[in-house]
């Protein structure tokens, strides 16, 4: 399994629109073979702090999702609500369960 996060700070003015644009790749990116949960969030403390969480069946799983329009107009629209650099990452899991499981 592979997990992609980011963190990511939205320009105030833009964030209706980042929140536009992330809810489309959300529904997208959720239809695509090999993914198993991708969604966008707020932090509590900071409404301008994006947060993203990805978890793919693989990585080709992810490779493919690299390829598709939807993540092409999405990334090209990010210089434009975001605010700074997203620091992204990209972790590689052998194994999950329960948590005390």
């Amino acid at each position: 399994m592979v997990v992609v996060t980011a963190h990511a700070r939205v320009r105030p003015e833009k964030r209706d629109e980042a929140i536009a644009a992330a809810r489309a790749m959300q529904e997208a990116s959720r239809r695509e073979p090999g993914c198993q949960e991708y969604g966008f969030w707020f932090e509590m403390d900071d409404p301008n702090l994006l947060l993203v969480y990805e978890r793919w069946d693989d990585q080709a799983a992810l490779d493919f999702h690299f390829t598709t329009q939807h993540l092409a107009e999405f990334a090209a629209g990010i210089p434009s609500w975001i605010d700074g650099t997203p620091e992204i990452t990209r972790l590689e899991v052998s194994s999950a369960g329960p948590l005390g499981g």
